[in-house]
């Protein structure tokens, strides 16, 4: 009779747990609408924007991140000059998850060139945030055409020491991951989910009014994290298998990275990196953590139209430092 009444209570929870889950979705989605179009890419629905005109600029955003993350500012800012596109990844934003895989560099690259080539551009500059910027450099090693110019931001780029966090390890399990996932989304609140997300800009405060824009509910759907947990935790081997092409790059690089950043150290990728290439241009923000994409914009600026001017050819290794306070 206990171990009866156990399971359907078990039961019970399990279904209760499920419905706020979905319920939370639910919400989340109608708080943060499509703010773009969706293209047809070998029966997968991509999510994009596109805006202005001039030279193509695609900019390509990190781990649970979507295209809302550059409509805060970079948007509007660049298709001033440039035809800005920007993509929601698989399994993030508006995008799906890729059906029975978990998305590899390589696909995610492949969904890319292929949407941008039904959009009308066969050459582009590309910028790519955190782990977006370990995709920029597959696209710019795998397909040297398409790529004219990289802004990396915060950027992935060479193997690390270590494991991912435990966090991203455990709901990349299958079962696992969606279960605590969705226990987390049915339970907990809007304030911690907010809390969490604004750690990405510390030690500085996040960006007046950024988390309502980016609906930060989006990329802790339980369906989307799982997903962005197994790109993660695949991740390592895939940088492993690029890195060594990176010598063969000659096309204009641009690099910007925080010296304060815990979880994509300057240290581990921005700085060895150009000791691969040479002719990159690095831009070190002092005292900055990991949330370059939106505070360091001016940096940013700078770094996109010098690959439109095409400033190649550097003096080896050449950096810049600049302060964050």
């Amino acid at each position: 009779m206990f171990w009866a009444l156990l399971a359907i209570l078990l039961g019970a929870f399990a279904m209760l747990t499920a419905f706020r889950a979905r319920k939370f979705t639910k919400k989340a989605e109608l708080d943060t609408p499509p703010v773009g179009k969706f293209i047809d890419v070998d029966g997968v629905p991509v999510h994009y924007i596109k805006q202005g005109s001039g030279p193509a600029l695609i900019l390509i955003h990190g781990a649970g991140g979507h295209v809302k993350d550059f409509t805060y500012e970079h948007v509007a800012r660049f298709s001033k000059n440039f035809t800005v596109i920007a993509f929601d990844r698989p399994g993030h934003g508006y995008t799906p998850v890729l059906k029975n895989t978990s998305a590899t560099l390589a696909q995610q690259a492949q969904l890319i060139t292929k949407a941008a080539e039904q959009l009308g551009v066969t050459r582009a500059y590309v910028l790519g945030f955190s782990y977006g910027g370990a995709l920029a450099l597959h696209l710019a090693t795998y397909d040297k055409a398409f790529v004219k110019g990289l802004v990396l931001v915060s950027a992935v780029a060479m193997p690390w020491p270590g494991s991912i966090h435990l966090n991203y390890r455990l709901m990349s399990k299958p079962f696992i991951g969606p279960a605590m996932m969705a226990f987390a989304t049915a339970y907990f609140g809007d304030a911690y989910f907010r809390a969490t997300y604004a750690t990405v800009f510390a030690p500085h405060a996040t960006p007046k009014g950024y988390l309502d824009h980016v609906g930060v509910n989006m990329s802790v759907r339980f369906r989307s994290f799982v997903e962005n947990s197994r790109q993660l935790n695949s991740l390592y081997p895939q940088v492993l298998a690029q890195f060594d092409r990176y010598k063969d790059l000659t096309i204009p690089i641009e690099l910007i990275h925080g010296t304060a950043d815990p979880s994509v150290p300057d240290i581990i990728h921005a700085k060895e990196f150009i000791k691969l290439v040479p002719h990159a241009h690095l831009a070190q923000v002092h005292g900055m953590g990991h949330g370059t994409h939106q505070l360091a914009i001016p940096q940013i600026e700078a770094a996109v139209y010098a690959i439109a001017a095409d400033t190649a050819v550097r003096t080896p290794n050449k950096s810049s430092t600049f302060s964050s306070v």
